[in-house]
């Protein structure tokens, strides 16, 4: 089920100083958790797609499939695919982190959807500015970007952008922005452009001089998941209720989050778990969310992967979805 609402989207998440686990899971759908649900131990960070996964717990939709789920906060996703099997069932992962580890051997699947980046909805950006002259990919030729970082998949998604306008890439230096020090940076002209996330979007083209360039992840397609639910092939086959369960719970919350009536309730979940300040979670929307796992979008993933960041490894994207006939 697919969804768009009004609310807070925080894509940002600062490193986590340790894993925690969260007790035992049960494999072959047993029932080990209160009143015989199947416990799932998941992990995620502070990310707005995991709303659907809080409202699913908080609103029954886990119970009446018969799961019950236990959260771990861990805003260092990089962390947790290796983690799957020992400390935790279902985390919170990307493509690149999917692909990546299934070519070094892990165990990996995706289990679910969390959100989709579509045209009307987009929660990443690249911005310029007047003052610095970038006004168009072109522009950017011998300039300075100002990145997340130069691994994830916003800085591969705007490499493909740029490559795609026939920027050499080779000629654009990037350095490290934090995305609340973006908006400065840009307007003081240290950089001439700057990746950035909702809610920081809208804050720098608030700014005279700020020119929006592009949406990167849009150029790579008219619709693509930027982050999924990922476990273990091993606890995808041991536990096809459990997963079924989840997909479905998950596909209720998108639902429910949905309806107005719900709003208040909804932000008033996602600020539990983000900590953002109140003005900011009132004032921006959510992802579009999608429950069902997105196969498509590992291939658009892996070319780039193998384009834009050297990537060799050897992945068969017919097993990278649990269940998957």
């Amino acid at each position: 089920m697919r969804k768009r609402d009004t609310a807070a989207v925080a894509v940002l998440g600062l490193l986590a100083a340790t894993l925690s686990a969260c007790g035992a899971g049960g494999g072959d759908d047993s029932a080990n958790g209160a009143n015989g649900a199947t416990t799932i131990r998941l992990a995620h960070n502070s990310n707005a797609g995991v709303l659907s996964a809080r409202v699913a717990d908080e609103q029954g939709f886990f119970a009446e499939h018969d799961i019950q789920v236990e959260f771990t906060q861990v805003e260092n996703v990089e962390t947790l695919p290796p983690t799957l099997g020992n400390s935790f069932d279902i985390v919170l992962s990307t493509p690149t982190l999917l692909l990546s580890g299934s070519a070094q051997g892990l165990d990996l699947v995706e289990a679910a959807g969390t959100s989709v980046e579509v045209p009307d909805n987009p929660t990443a950006a690249v911005i310029g500015s007047a003052g610095t002259g970038t006004r168009s990919a072109e522009d950017l030729a011998g300039r300075t970007i100002g990145v997340l970082n130069q691994t994830g998949t916003l800085h591969l998604a705007t490499q493909y952008w740029l490559d795609r306008a026939g920027v050499p890439l080779d000629s654009v230096d990037v350095v490290q922005v934090d995305p609340p020090a973006g908006k400065d940076q840009l307007m003081a002209g240290r950089i001439d452009a700057v990746e950035t996330v909702t809610p920081f979007i809208d804050q720098i083209l608030a700014e005279d001089d700020a020119t929006l360039l592009a949406y990167p992840h849009l150029e790579m397609a008219s619709e693509i998941g930027l982050i999924l639910w990922a476990t273990s092939g091993d606890w995808a086959a041991d536990n096809p209720r459990a997963l079924e369960g989840f997909r479905s719970a998950l596909d209720q919350a998108a639902t429910w989050i949905e309806d107005p009536a719900n709003e208040r309730e909804a932000r008033g979940t996602l600020a539990e778990y983000t900590g953002l300040p109140s003005d900011v979670i009132a004032s921006l929307q959510l992802p579009v969310y999608a429950a069902e796992p997105r196969p498509q979008d590992h291939e658009i993933w892996l070319a780039a992967m193998r384009e834009y960041a050297g990537f060799t490894g050897e992945v068969d994207l017919d097993e990278l979805v649990a269940g998957a006939p």
